[in-house]
């Protein structure tokens, strides 16, 4: 996830923030924490783990990436998405 983070190819970089996306939604489903989505998850986490609080923005970024699909992530932003959900995952004790 991390080498894709740093390519050159802005298809790599969004595939890079949707895969760390999918990382921390499978570390909170480990955990079992409730809920449908990962953004349900999240919230019922961060009871638990005050910290993930600062993923949010990383995780809106995902959906933006998702959703609208004239959205553009330059290098800067993939690689501070990615180092996000990878201190989150830390936290979650997933890595």
């Amino acid at each position: 996830v991390e080498q894709l983070a740093s390519s050159s190819g802005e298809v790599q970089r969004k595939l890079a923030v949707m895969e760390a996306d999918k990382l921390l939604d499978h570390a909170l489903k480990a955990l079992a924490m409730p809920g449908q989505t990962l953004g349900e998850r999240l919230k019922f986490a961060q009871y638990k783990y005050p910290k993930l609080r600062d993923v949010w923005w990383a995780h809106k970024v995902r959906n933006q990436l998702v959703h609208e699909a004239s959205y553009q992530i330059d290098y800067g932003l993939a690689k501070k998405a990615v180092r996000a959900f990878r201190s989150a995952l830390e936290t979650l004790g997933a890595i």
